[in-house]
């Protein structure tokens, strides 16, 4: 009967191991086919950055990235808060200090009647003081270098992100100006085409003289625009070549042709709430500074207790035996070794109020996290919807392309046939080249919002990859 008790709990134990397992093996098994999938869709929509349709866009990133005056800054303020964390641990360690004073001690006696005498001597002074107990302090500021060394390094991976998508932007920029003053030169020519035109009617006599007034102002209102827009191409290529240390000449020859996506709706459907965002910078940001002010607030209830010590010195000095004011004086040499204890007994109400105020701070900060958590939460659920926008902005442009092809190609036709003029072929070209510039526009916006919506999810491999390559070096 013990037996068989024996076996049918072994049989319930492990039936019941089995409910637990099995579930738990499936919730594994199901967490990892959903990682899976989001990572597959994450790469769908990588191999989507303009980058890798466009190297020269590439090129720029790889030297914006690595010599941008904006990372060089934030690289050389990341070197300085290393160098900090030494400073910070300093007071940790043993202090050593020693000083000398070889020379000649001349003495004149005036009125004990003993004959004055010059004495060579070498004083000196050794000592050694190592904290023992400070209440943390010590160690706290060793620890708010850290944490400021952390945020240092962070700053220029941040720096680095938001730089990435600012060059694509940029790019974007130079080459949708430089369509748009191409646009305005084309423009300019048919509008003098059409002053020609309207001259030539007014000396056939099939248009009255005051018609040329009106000819006059078009080519007039075209040419200060042909002329603002060289200005702005020139600040867009000026500002590129400082950012990434391109020369102007390489700038010119950047493509003004943005490519096609791949239709990548069903990923962009299946993005939405899949990949979530980390922490931004700036709530981090926020959290180190609540840290450090916890640090500085501990450290600050403390500020009136003892601290205590140990020193060791040697130290040699001149002396008259004890009493004898007018007796020769002799060389000793002193070992000493004590327990120093200091003690701040007031210090006029200041600890109380850096208290109150670090502890002011402290609220303020937490605060300040908490907002931006909750604001940033809207913004990330916002840019989802500002990615499937553009996305739609951008198949309707692509529809819009097509029929602008369409209507020139029917206007050539029945140019050729006699059915329609050469002015209509001319309007149909000019509507092509507004759908051409308006089809870039929508593919440098989409592909704008794609990098932002990937940067601020950790997912911008070009940041990611340029930043480990560049601690690597």
């Amino acid at each position: 009967m013990a037996f068989f008790n024996a076996h049918i709990n072994r049989r319930f134990v492990f039936a019941a191991v089995l409910w637990v397992i099995v579930p738990g093996c499936g919730m594994v098994f199901g967490a990892s086919e959903d990682a899976s999938a989001r990572e597959t869709v994450v790469a769908r929509l990588q191999a989507e950055l303009p980058e890798r349709k466009l190297p020269v866009l590439d090129e720029m990133l790889r030297k914006g990235l690595v010599n941008g005056p904006d990372i060089i800054m934030k690289e050389w303020l990341a070197a300085v808060a290393r160098e900090e964390v030494t400073v910070g641990r300093a007071p940790m360690l043993p202090n050593v200090s020693a000083w000398a004073r070889p020379g000649v001690i001349y003495e004149q006696h005036r009125e004990s009647g003993a004959k004055d005498r010059t004495v060579a001597s070498v004083l000196f002074n050794v000592g050694f003081y190592q904290p023992l107990y400070h209440w943390g302090a010590l160690e706290k500021n060793y620890q708010i270098a850290q944490i400021r060394k952390a945020i240092a390094e962070r700053n220029v991976a941040e720096t680095r992100r938001v730089l990435a998508v600012d060059l694509r932007r940029r790019y974007f920029d130079f080459v949708l100006v430089s369509n748009d003053l191409e646009l305005a030169r084309l423009k300019l020519e048919r509008v003098r085409k059409d002053r020609e035109y309207v001259r030539q009617s007014i000396d056939d006599g099939s248009l009255a003289p005051a018609a040329l007034d009106g000819a006059d102002r078009e080519v007039d209102l075209q040419l200060p625009e042909v002329a603002r827009l060289e200005n702005e191409c020139a600040a867009l290529r000026a500002t590129l070549v400082q950012i990434t240390g391109m020369t102007p000449a390489e700038i010119d020859r950047l493509p003004v042709e943005i490519p096609p996506l791949a239709d990548i709706g069903d990923a962009l459907a299946a993005i939405s709430g899949i990949v979530s965002a980390p922490p931004s910078a700036r709530a981090e940001e926020m959290a180190d500074a609540a840290r450090i002010e916890r640090l500085n607030y501990e450290i600050a209830k403390k500020r009136l207790y003892p601290k205590i010590g140990v020193e060791l010195s040697v130290n040699q000095d001149d002396r008259r035996d004890a009493g004898d004011t007018f007796g020769q004086k002799s060389l000793i040499t002193s070992w000493n070794a004590l327990l120093a204890v200091n003690w701040s007994l007031f210090d006029g109400f200041a600890s109380q109020a850096t208290r109150r105020a670090s502890l002011n701070r402290l609220r303020a900060y937490e605060t300040s996290r908490a907002q931006i958590e909750q604001q940033e939460g809207a913004e990330r659920r916002a840019e989802t919807a500002r990615l499937m926008i553009a996305w739609r902005q951008l198949q309707n442009s692509e529809r819009d392309l097509d029929r602008a092809r369409e209507v020139l190609e029917r206007a050539g036709q029945d140019f050729a046939s006699g059915m329609r003029s050469r002015r209509d072929v001319d309007d149909a070209r000019t509507s092509l080249n507004h759908a051409t510039h308006g089809i870039h526009a929508a593919r440098a916006q989409f592909y704008t919002t794609l990098a932002s919506y990937l940067s601020n999810r950790g997912r911008d491999p070009v940041a990611r990859d340029r930043g480990n390559a560049v601690a690597g070096d």
